[in-house]
């Protein structure tokens, strides 16, 4: 099944969600055409269930250098090296976001996908900014990414990618928004 999720995930980075079918992730995954509609009986359960799979990836990914900042700077460096740096994504990672929100305009089940991975990523920053200044943080993430994916023979530099972040990050910090709270009222 994991195979299968996986192979998946592959199909749509290289030939997006309209290249998905049973023959060509069951070649791709090595496992029998049987084995494709026994834990998939549908491709767009297949499909769904692929795109939901990569809400897992974002807690490692992002979750954790956010859920260690302490300061404004620290936030900061977390959201360049999410950008740009260590955890950020692949191209091809990039490309499958896309598909997400692509497809996700024109399908409400693949739109309920992107909404929850939406939701995961106001989660993970809601305890160090504001909702209102994550969702703008969220929004300038996604915009860089999408540069990223439009200029790949153009990588961006961290000054441009800090300055914004550091600007908007600033609105919590003046706003004395205190970084975990709600983990500091659970202790």
């Amino acid at each position: 099944r994991a195979r299968i999720l996986e192979a998946t995930l592959d199909v749509i980075k290289t030939d997006g969600i309209s290249g998905v079918s049973y023959r060509g992730v069951a070649a791709h995954a090595r496992v029998p055409l049987g084995s494709m509609t026994y834990y998939f009986p549908t491709l767009e359960g297949l499909i769904l269930s692929a795109l939901d799979s990569t809400r897992s990836e974002l807690e490692p990914r992002y979750a954790t250098p956010l859920r260690d900042a302490r300061t404004p700077a620290d936030v900061v460096d977390a959201l360049v090296d999410a950008t740009i740096g260590s955890t950020s994504p692949s191209l091809a990672d990039i490309r499958l976001y896309e598909e997400i929100r692509h497809y996700g305009a024109r399908d409400p089940n693949v739109a309920a996908v992107l909404q929850a991975v939406e939701d995961d990523s106001l989660v993970m920053l809601e305890p160090v900014v504001p909702i209102s200044i994550a969702l703008a943080i969220n929004a300038l993430l996604w915009g860089w990414w999408s540069h990223r994916l439009a200029h790949p023979d153009a990588p961006l530099d961290e000054a441009t990618v800090r300055g914004p972040y550091e600007a908007i990050v600033g609105l919590a910090a003046a706003a004395d928004h205190p970084f975990h709270a709600k983990e500091q009222d659970r202790a």
